[in-house]
């Protein structure tokens, strides 16, 4: 089986189930980290993972295997995300967080070490909390440039193709972002 994410889609679109299958294991944490940043709803955000992978096997013969995987699949994910926030009527500076919004494992969880003593787990799972938070707080030209340039580290030419931007403006949209998470995040607003 291919190591590679463009090799598994082209074998997927030549009809493999098992390439099919070994890249939803490969994305699925990452979709569904993407979704949950978006609406703070593990159930929402199964849903929307599940959709853009039935998107991704449909549309499995446009895609060109010149053409990144992860820019594929997060521009299927992001015009998804965008649908559901409309057909929600959602904007999304009033996105409202599920029950479940501290249950969801996503890759800002992550750095949380497990082997940490408690009191700094603690303390280590409390910033995770107000940084999502934060983010949320973020306008959504800057959110989407920071979930994607940073947080998902695509690099900034293929986020500038997703978000239809010249990389430039990722550039100054994620400087934004930081300064405007230091502003929310730490006292005084300085590094």
């Amino acid at each position: 089986m291919p190591e590679d994410d463009r090799e598994l889609m082209v074998e997927a679109a030549a009809g493999s189930r098992e390439s099919f299958s070994a890249l939803v294991t490969r994305w699925e944490s990452r979709l569904l980290s993407f979704f949950f940043r978006q609406c703070g709803d593990r159930g929402l955000a199964e849903d929307c993972a599940q959709e853009v992978f039935v998107r991704l096997y449909k549309s499995r013969d446009r895609y060109q295997p010149e053409a990144s995987f992860a820019t594929f699949i997060f521009t299927i994910a992001r015009h998804y995300w965008i649908d559901v926030a409309r057909a929600r009527r959602v904007r999304p500076d009033q996105r409202g967080r599920g029950e479940d919004a501290d249950q969801g494992e996503d890759r800002l969880e992550r750095v949380v070490d497990r082997d940490v003593a408690p009191p700094m787990s603690a303390m280590l799972a409390d910033d995770v909390v107000n940084l999502r938070g934060a983010l949320a707080r973020l306008p959504e030209n800057l959110r989407d440039a920071v979930q994607l340039g940073v947080i998902e580290a695509l690099p900034y030419a293929e986020v500038s193709v997703l978000l239809g931007i010249p990389i430039g403006t990722v550039k100054s949209r994620v400087h934004a972002a930081v300064q405007a998470l230091r502003k929310l995040l730490l006292p005084g607003g300085t590094a």
